[in-house]
């Protein structure tokens, strides 16, 4: 329903005279509600409304206008819209009075859009209504300009064009914001950008002017129940108790909706009967608020009562989707075709999401007859893919996410549904490049991941299609699809952040200057393709391997590049897969420095099942792996095969994804710049004494103790391309909970910068950060980005490589290992390389302890293993052979 204005107060009425006639003709155009019945005095509206009448007689410039403004009224009183628009075009083109002209464009641009349904034109007079008021601001018109702002909007969202709505609805409110207190009872706009941003899927920024509006106005329906729909997406359990409890104290409910998000909430849950009822109550609510306007004191315009049509059919489709979860499929196919007939009254007035509603039915129903194996002449999914083509020719150039989705489940179901493995492989690739365009859009880390967490099973789908394809056909274009699939499906956060696009918060949203900017740079193309893997392997991957892992229900893939070629492995999942890898990082979580035999025989079941058979004899001998899932937590350096652990094996390094290590990635013919470390130990006399003897050891540019504070650090920063941190770590369940601590002092000053702090920073310069402390490298797991460590965090902040601990760190043994390998690092060997030759001294020198990762297996590398320095190959470009077998 389009009721721009909540709890309507009467101090908003703007001191001109014009400004109650706009008033006046919103109510009576259905724009604005009535004063709610809980006003005191009803008497007061009718004083105002007998007022307004006096208004016309006796207070218009002429009386040419005054007679026009009550033709104008009188046709619009009896529906008779094109009398009523050729009254107020003759006031707009022949009135010598301002106020009278911008508020005949405004009545036109209403009557054109939602009483004739003519978006266009209505648009026009909108625009219209704006410029002239932009003119000459000295007049009183806030409220016109406001509401024409916001008409405006919801014109293109209905014809689906999403950048012209947001650009006008982000104009209302910068607006507002530029001078609250002149707009002070306008902060209605708001909720209409909050519906902006729920529709993109923006929960964080929805969120945001949800707090603010319930602040204002904390018994407002509407508002709360866009709250607890809000709620419900993100899974905020308080939230939803909270904003329940605020809705059952309310007088009137008025259409009722929150009974359809509460439906929502059951379904979700599986309580399919208790969701039948609360969506039977929303629409039972919803018809006797349609037909009862007065006692609500609300009145409908024309797009009102056909957009009614979308809420009843989503609420019958929704019930349908219960009685598919009851196994009632008599049931389910009534309300499957309830909603048919529902959305065709619909449909006579397109608007995008009419379409968009339209097509999930018909895909609804064509799922139905296909598990039914029914044979029918109607295809449903072909009507869905007309609806959406029609809307793609209209707005091929917008950014809209909601056509976007459409898109991918559109060519998802054709290949689901068509028999012809052809057809299938053209479709099930057109709905993964809607999904690559469609994940990552969003302005928020949270809201970005929700998208993804939402689609992982149809990139599941998607991955075990092409690989079995693979396994069929063995061609290499299919191969090249699954490593794609699957290499973009990790990291995007960190490609966000690598662009320099943080989170977003609202009021930097309302003050971004460039909306197209800001979307152009969170839509560019962030994730890799086919052609461009092969390309950066075959100029970057020269002596070195690369294996990525995807683990799915049905068995885990290995894919990648192992001397010059690219390969494709499968293999079946044990029973016992998770818990053996769940009892291995608990034993690696608690640093157990006594470890039993049977441990040391599960570092070699899981190394003999994770080795792809291509690895196992391969001539190279420096490994990138891209793990995923449970497999994160593990370092690969510590597993074995009947050759001993990988580390004896390959030097080995880790990819956060591919097109992260694609991006970071240097020129092959870029000069070195000189080796300057700096290393901080800021516990050296408190409680890391070795800190201060591991820093020595490699360089003598170092702040410890009471001169390791994070000021005296972030002033160095600058004129260093490697920085060693020799301190503690709080890694918390919270990503953004984690810190890393300099010298603490009195703890009067900030000692710690944050996991977001240091994610925002710009680190690029640094060609490497070590972290030696407990954890580094461990934190919480999100499916689609990886795991969210200060490992990680200060990839977000774009240096080229991190070494971190993936447990807690034994303070003599990190020493001897990271001056081994800055020594190594020196001497211009890969830095994978010379991590593997510091432990592999680490063992020479210990031998007892090669035999406990414990001690050795934490210190992991992520990023760039590339060289820092070229010393090593101004020796003779010696043939790198580090083993001894």
């Amino acid at each position: 329903m389009d009721t721009t204005l909540k709890n309507f107060n009467f101090n908003i009425i703007d001191a001109s005279n014009d400004s109650y006639l706009t008033y006046f003709l919103s109510i009576r155009l259905g724009i604005l509600e009535m004063p709610p019945p809980n006003f005191k005095k009803m008497k007061f509206f009718i004083f105002l409304t007998f007022n307004y009448l006096l208004f016309l007689s006796v207070n218009a410039q002429n009386d040419d206008d005054s007679t026009l403004k009550k033709k104008a009224f009188k046709a619009f009183s009896n529906k008779e819209y094109d009398t009523s628009i050729h009254y107020f075009k003759l006031i707009e083109n022949q009135s010598q009075n301002l106020n009278n002209k911008i508020y005949s464009q405004h009545a036109l641009g209403h009557i054109y859009g939602k009483e004739k349904l003519d978006l266009s034109e209505g648009i026009y007079w909108l625009k219209k209504n704006i410029s002239t008021i932009e003119e000459d601001t000295s007049r009183n018109m806030h409220f016109t300009y406001i509401l024409s702002l916001q008409l405006i909007s919801s014109y293109y969202q209905y014809q689906g064009k999403r950048d012209s709505s947001e650009y006008y609805l982000k104009k209302g409110c910068l607006t507002y914001f530029n001078d609250k207190e002149k707009y002070k009872e306008k902060y209605y706009i708001l909720n209409r950008l909050n519906n902006f941003f729920y529709r993109r899927k923006e929960y964080n920024l929805s969120k945001e002017i949800l707090n603010n509006l319930i602040e204002k106005d904390v018994k407002n329906y509407n508002v709360l129940s866009n709250y607890l729909s809000l709620c419900i997406q993100i899974n905020d359990s308080i939230g939803i108790e909270n904003t329940v409890e605020k809705i059952d104290q309310l007088d009137n409910i008025r259409d009722g909706i929150h009974y359809f998000y509460l439906g929502e909430l059951a379904l979700n849950g599986g309580h399919f009967d208790q969701a039948i009822q609360h969506y039977q109550s929303f629409i039972k609510q919803f018809k006797y608020f349609f037909h009862n306007t007065k006692k609500f004191n609300f009145v409908y315009s024309t797009d009102e009562i056909k957009t009614r049509h979308y809420y009843i059919a989503r609420t019958y489709l929704q019930i349908s989707q219960c009685y598919r979860g009851l196994q009632n499929d008599s049931k389910r196919l009534e309300y499957l075709l309830k909603a048919k007939r529902e959305i065709q009254k619909g449909l006579s007035f397109p608007t995008q999401d009419m379409n968009v509603m339209a097509s999930e039915i018909y895909r609804a129903l064509d799922i139905y007859h296909h598990e039914h194996e029914i044979l029918t002449s109607i295809s449903y999914i072909d009507s869905a893919q007309s609806l959406i083509e029609k809307q793609l020719l209209l707005h091929e150039k917008d950014t809209n996410q909601v056509l976007l989705n459409q898109l991918i489940l559109q060519n998802f179901y054709k290949a689901e549904f068509s028999g012809n493995i052809v057809e299938q492989e053209k479709y099930y690739w057109q709905s993964y490049l809607m999904l690559k365009k469609f994940v990552g859009n969003q302005y928020n880390d949270d809201d970005q991941l929700y998208q993804f967490k939402n689609l992982r099973e149809i990139q599941d789908q998607l991955v075990i299609f092409f690989t079995r394809l693979y396994k069929e056909s063995q061609s290499k274009e299919d191969l090249y699809k699954v490593l794609e699939i699957i290499e973009n499906s990790k990291s995007n956060i960190l490609y966000k952040r690598s662009q320099g696009l943080e989170n977003l918060t609202f009021e930097q949203y309302i003050k971004t200057p460039d909306l197209d900017n800001l979307r152009n740079k969170i839509n560019s193309p962030p994730l890799l393709s086919s052609q461009e893997i092969q390309k950066y392997f075959k100029e970057y991957y020269d002596g070195k391997s690369f294996v990525s892992y995807y683990p799915l229900k049905e068995g885990l893939i290995m894919v990648g590049y192992i001397d010059g070629n690219f390969f494709l492995e499968t293999k079946c999942l044990p029973d016992v897969w998770n818990d053996l890898i769940k009892s291995v990082h608990k034993e690696l979580s608690e640093s157990n420095l006594f470890i039993d035999r049977s441990f040391n025989h599960q570092l070699l079941e899981i190394g003999e099942f994770l080795v792809p058979d291509k690895l196992k004899n391969a001539e190279d001998k420096r490994v990138v792996f891209s793990p995923s899932g449970n497999l994160t937590f593990i370092p690969f350096e510590i597993l074995k095969t009947g050759k001993g652990y990988y580390l004896e094996q390959w030097a080995i390094s880790y990819s956060f994804s591919l097109h992260h290590e694609y991006s970071i990635q240097r020129p092959i013919d870029e000069d070195y710049d000189p080796i300057e470390i700096l290393g901080v130990a800021p516990y050296n006399k408190i409680n890391l004494p070795f800190s201060l003897d591991e820093l020595k050891a490699f360089t003598d540019n170092i702040l410890s103790d009471k001169e390791a504070s994070m000021e005296n650090t972030l002033q160095r920063i600058n004129d260093i391309n490697i920085l060693h941190l020799a301190t503690h770590t709080t890694i918390s369940k919270t990503a953004k909970d984690s810190n890393i601590e300099f010298y603490p002092g009195d703890k009067t000053q900030k000692y710690s910068l944050s996991f977001n702090e240091v994610a925002n920073k710009n680190l690029s310069h640094l060609q490497l950060v070590s972290l030696s402390s407990c954890h580094s490298a461990d934190g919480p797991y999100i499916d689609g980005e990886g795991i969210l460590s200060l490992q990680r965090a200060f990839a977000y902040a774009s240096v080229h490589s991190i070494l971190a601990s993936k447990w807690d760190v034994n303070d003599e043994v990190s020493s001897i290992i990271m001056a081994s390998f800055y020594d190594y690092i020196k001497q211009g060997w890969e830095k994978d390389v010379a991590l593997q030759k510091a432990k592999k001294d680490f063992w020479s020198d210990n031998p007892s302890l090669k035999i406990n990762p414990i001690y050795w297996g934490n210190i992991v590398l992520f990023g760039d293993s590339d060289p820092i320095s070229s010393s090593s190959l101004q020796k003779t470009l010696i043939e790198y052979l580090p083993f001894d077998f």
